[in-house]
């Protein structure tokens, strides 16, 4: 970790003024993030001058370009809560446009119950049937269901990333790396974001019928994706899904977000395709791709409580910043990356946010440092991104990439 002045870092950032007020700065958070920018700058990615504040600012960037606010119990992009049960708490996220519909199974409630009307409200709904239950039930009805919900500090103490090995191959230079991006939302855009600042050729290739959610809000996400390429396949194709198959074999680094089982559907495996293709396969998931856990839906807020990277206000946990888990994920990736290929080998990085949350969470013995009182609001997203079309670049990259 680096040796920084983390109450300026987190106050100057914009990171307090998203926080709770009477919450201690997270120490290990701070200084962790600081000390991986600081890495990544030292081969020339130039964070600590895009995000501000030692790279504090990539924490709160996206809070202060779409105007959110304050979070506490209610994260400050408003779609995750924190939440009692009878034996703890839990963090539940109903950000996606089907989780109400998971509500009454997850509830055990009749499908027609008010809580899942779609101009209602459900949180009061959900907060008084979850009170009389534990969490470990709560938990695993969600994750059978497919819903984002998890025990705030289950995750115990991990390293951020699991490295698997699968070859050999010489160490590379960063500047003209193939990079495909799969992943969406924060995490992969931002370690691919970052590959672009080193000078990577980077293709973020969506689904034609299913792009980025992150597309809804255009002025954050053209600015996280500028300086790269946009490919538009069909995944329900069988030629496109061959195309997709020839440009992951094509790229030096994948970079994907998807449960295991998604792209395994579509015929397409991590350890078959680095043995002879990319010599780096990125994995972020919500708690990582064991068995046990790939299929279990984790996203920044509610992965961030199940590894204990939140706050303690008024009697209980309160969410930090912004999605914390999210950002401080992509920025461990983009380092793994870095770090294996410029060290050679072929590998398989499984990064997981739960576990980078568990990883940057506060310990028990850590300091207690008071958040200073004037706390700025954070560096918004500068003007004048291209905007990041859909598929605009298709023929040129597959002519470019598939020509031989």
């Amino acid at each position: 970790m680096a040796d920084v002045d983390a109450a300026r870092l987190w106050s100057a950032s914009g990171c307090q003024v998203l926080t709770h007020r009477d919450v201690a700065v997270p120490m290990r958070l701070v200084a962790t993030t600081a000390g991986i920018v600081g890495e990544l700058d030292a081969v020339g990615a130039g964070l600590g001058e895009r995000f501000g504040w030692r790279g504090l600012g990539a924490l709160s960037e996206r809070a202060a370009t779409l105007l959110f606010r304050r979070s506490g119990r209610a994260s400050c992009g408003g779609g995750s809560r924190l939440l009692p049960a009878l034996d703890g708490w839990v963090a539940v996220t109903l950000a996606r446009p089907t989780d109400r519909e998971l509500l009454p199974a997850w509830l055990g409630v009749d499908p027609g119950a008010a809580c899942v009307v779609s101009n209602v409200d459900p949180w009061s709904e959900v907060a008084r049937r979850i009170g009389d239950r534990r969490t470990g039930e709560l938990v695993d009805t969600a994750c059978a269901l497919g819903l984002a919900c998890a025990a705030v500090g289950e995750c115990s103490p991990h390293p951020a990333v699991a490295r698997e090995r699968l070859g050999d191959a010489a160490p590379a230079e960063l500047r003209r790396l193939r990079v495909v991006n799969l992943g969406s939302l924060w995490a992969g855009p931002l370690a691919a974001s970052v590959l672009t600042r080193l000078g990577a050729d980077v293709v973020t290739l969506e689904s034609s019928n299913r792009p980025d959610g992150a597309r809804q809000s255009p002025h954050w996400f053209d600015a996280m994706h500028a300086g790269q390429r946009s490919v538009a396949l069909d995944f329900r194709d069988d030629l496109d899904v061959a195309t997709l198959s020839a440009l992951l074999s094509a790229a030096d680094v994948v970079i994907e977000g998807s449960r295991p089982r998604a792209l395994e559907q579509l015929g397409i495996a991590a350890s078959e395709l680095v043995a002879h293709g990319p010599r780096v396969w990125v994995s972020i998931t919500g708690y990582g791709r064991d068995s046990s856990t790939a299929m279990r839906v984790g996203l920044g807020d509610d992965a961030a409580a199940a590894g204990g990277l939140v706050g303690e206000a008024d009697g209980g946990p309160v969410f930090l910043a912004d999605a914390v888990a999210d950002p401080v994920t992509g920025l461990v990736a983009a380092n793994a990356i870095v770090d294996a290929v410029t060290s050679g080998g072929r590998w398989l990085l499984d990064v997981a946010l739960a576990r980078v949350a568990s990883a940057v969470a506060p310990r028990a013995g850590d300091a207690r440092v008071t958040a200073l009182s004037d706390a700025a609001p954070g560096r918004p997203v500068p003007p004048g991104a291209t905007p990041f079309i859909l598929g605009a670049d298709t023929d040129q990259v597959l002519g470019e990439w598939l020509a031989s």
